[in-house]
């Protein structure tokens, strides 16, 4: 890999916290191949504040696939970011900056420019997480048909712990030469939330709320395989959701994996978490589901934790969004089905780029950087690590891993923990939860080519 991969328009997105609040941003650049950002567009909310402007930069990318960016914004900022690609397409960022004690992770995905021409069109699901302090915290999931610039929908929203399912209505503006426009949902309880789109392809939209207050970030799938019934529910499927409790702000991380049935049962479930600081260990569960031709599924879970009630909301047969039903907690994330039948250590083989972000009882820790396995159970893990407390530093280690069947491997690596988790969505994918007492971190990993 070489500056050459990074090449065309991008569009990016990062959740992060600094010295002053929970921030959200995103934005649209162009590279040149050549190590030069030659435009863009950033656009950046923190409590209040939303502030955006055009931009411009450098990078630098190594062998390796890790580099650096320097983005410069037309109101003042300067947003420094490390980075690990996991193809040309599509590339992990982490905030690097000191100067304001910035953590946070993202997201870097390529743009088809050829679909900028006409307003987004069909039917979608969707996903979003909002940060609001007057509030409190919020998340959606649900899905919309786009028609002509016209929207209307149906969507379940855990504001603050209280469910809703309302239905909802719309507009999208066309996007500019970026894939950048704005629009507006109301739903039935006439609460109204404004936010501006980007468009990845025909296929993939990314939100970034611009209601005052509440900083938040989304996306949107183009949905397929309706009309749903249960039967559209089938195979073994791993997951990772991620949310605040009523703690803290991303104090809940959750992984797992379940097999659904088809006809309305689950089984073989099992998950780890980490709420609040206490962990949970490969807690098995059974449960039920009830289907909707929308793609709307009620669930119901089992483990000897106690009942769990979330709501899933179909992109297709194998991905869906979830969205869990607690008083105590706004937590969502995503559903995949697993491309591989019997997982072993040899599924486990290569070199994956990964980013990890969360904090301890002490402090903010993310991570960006090459996972290497040889697919007998050694691990070597070569990241940048970035702490306010202390400068950004350079991190090689090693340790060991095994996986079972069901996808589930652990983790041991030296100095860092004895109990990472990974659930495999194959050999090359999967959801990573640092299940240590004290910690919120984790993250995905994806194989490099």
């Amino acid at each position: 890999m070489a500056n050459a991969s990074l090449t065309g328009q991008y569009f990016y997105q990062l959740t992060g916290i600094d010295t002053a609040a929970n921030f959200r941003e995103a934005g649209v650049f162009t590279a040149d191949g050549n190590g030069n950002i030659i435009g863009g567009r950033d656009d950046f909310a923190e409590g209040t504040t939303i502030t955006s402007g055009s931009s411009t930069g450098s990078y630098r990318i190594s062998n390796d696939g890790t580099g650096v960016f320097t983005i410069s914004i037309s109101d003042g900022r300067v947003l420094q970011l490390a980075l690990t690609l996991v193809s040309s397409s599509k590339v992990y960022l982490m905030v690097t900056q000191t100067f304001d004690l910035a953590n946070g992770t993202g997201i870097a995905e390529k743009q088809d420019p050829a679909v900028f021409a006409a307003t987004p069109s069909g039917t979608f699901a969707f996903r979003t997480h909002t940060a609001s302090t007057a509030q409190g915290p919020s998340a959606t999931v649900g899905a919309f048909t786009i028609a002509s610039g016209t929207v209307s929908g149906s969507e379940d929203v855990n504001r603050a712990g209280a469910l809703s399912f309302p239905t909802f209505t719309g507009s999208f503006n066309a996007p500019d030469t970026s894939g950048r426009g704005t629009g507006t949902f109301t739903d039935s309880a006439n609460v109204t939330s404004t936010f501006i789109y980007y468009v990845v392809d025909a296929d993939n939209l990314r939100f970034f709320s611009i209601n005052t207050g509440a900083p938040g970030l989304g996306r949107a799938e183009t949905q397929t395989g309706a009309p749903f019934a249960n039967t559209s529910l089938a195979g073994s499927y791993a997951f990772g959701s991620s949310g605040d409790t009523n703690v803290s702000l991303a104090g809940a991380k959750t992984v797992g994996h379940f097999t659904a049935g088809g006809d309305g049962t689950i089984s073989a479930g099992a998950f780890d978490s980490v709420e609040d600081g206490t962990p949970l260990t490969n807690i098995s569960f059974t449960g039920t589901y009830s289907m909707a031709a929308n793609g709307r599924v009620t669930v119901t879970l089992n483990p000897s934790t106690g009942t769990i009630q979330q709501i899933f909301w179909m992109v297709s047969p194998s991905r869906a969004f979830l969205l869990t039903n607690d008083p105590n907690k706004v937590e969502d994330g995503t559903i995949d089905l697993q491309q591989t039948t019997t997982f072993a250590n040899s599924t486990l083989s290569g070199q994956y780029a990964f980013v990890t972000d969360g904090f301890t009882t002490t402090d903010s820790f993310d991570r960006i950087g090459n996972l290497k396995a040889d697919g007998s159970g050694g691990l070597t893990l070569n990241y940048l690590l970035s702490n306010p407390a202390a400068s950004l530093q350079s991190v090689s280690i090693t340790g060991t891993y095994a996986v079972t069947g069901n996808g589930r491997a652990t983790g041991s690596v030296n100095a860092l923990s004895n109990n990472l988790v990974f659930y495999l969505i194959s050999g090359s994918d999967g959801y990573m939860l640092q299940n240590d007492t004290g910690t919120e971190i984790d993250g995905v990993m994806s194989k490099q080519p």
